[in-house]
């Protein structure tokens, strides 16, 4: 399997996206060259051991193996990789869509839905479990803060606390467009 991973492959059109200047940055320009060989050497199974052996062909040489291990979750999470656990291990094969949704579209509408399903006071640290369920990926408080407050003012919750110590959000029944 080894043998087939050539070093200086060109990465495929589907795959990770460019920063709008037109550059992969850090972590996503390793994972998006790892995910380029892995299909241009049509691995059945990409393991952690395989993704360091390309990685040493690489710029991305020194990459320690936990990096490697969060880089094949990654790209898992983002449906390009699919799991598979064995008695040897886990292992990753390549996902039948080349270009699969980032898991973080569409967040709005889940995590409306998900907020009036479940009902009750919305607070940030409630929120934060409930969008790192949706979406797999870490979410900071700030951001929860921030959509909390957007989803006030887009007439989709009631505000409650202000002036207190503890705020929190309740669905609103008669919400706005989502």
């Amino acid at each position: 399997m080894t043998e087939t991973v050539q070093a200086g492959a060109q990465a495929p059109a589907a795959g990770p996206r460019p920063t709008p200047g037109g550059k992969f940055t850090g972590a996503e320009a390793r994972r998006h060259f790892l995910l380029a060989i892995a299909r241009q050497a049509g691995t059945p199974h990409l393991t952690t051991s395989l993704a360091m052996q390309i990685y040493a062909m690489s710029p991305w040489h020194t990459t320690a193996r936990t990096t490697a291990r969060r880089d094949l979750r990654d790209l898992a999470r983002r449906a390009y990789l699919v799991p598979h656990d064995t008695k040897a291990g886990r292992v990753y094969q390549l996902g039948s869509d080349p270009n699969p949704a980032h898991p973080v579209r569409r967040v709005r509408q889940s995590l409306l839905e998900v907020i009036r399903r479940e009902g009750g006071e919305w607070t940030v640290g409630r929120l934060k479990r409930a969008w790192h369920q949706a979406t797999g990926t870490h979410v900071l408080r700030m951001s929860c803060r921030r959509f909390l407050a957007d989803l006030h003012r887009d007439g989709h919750l009631d505000r409650h606390g202000d002036g207190t110590p503890r705020r929190f959000y309740t669905y609103r029944e008669t919400g706005g467009d989502a």
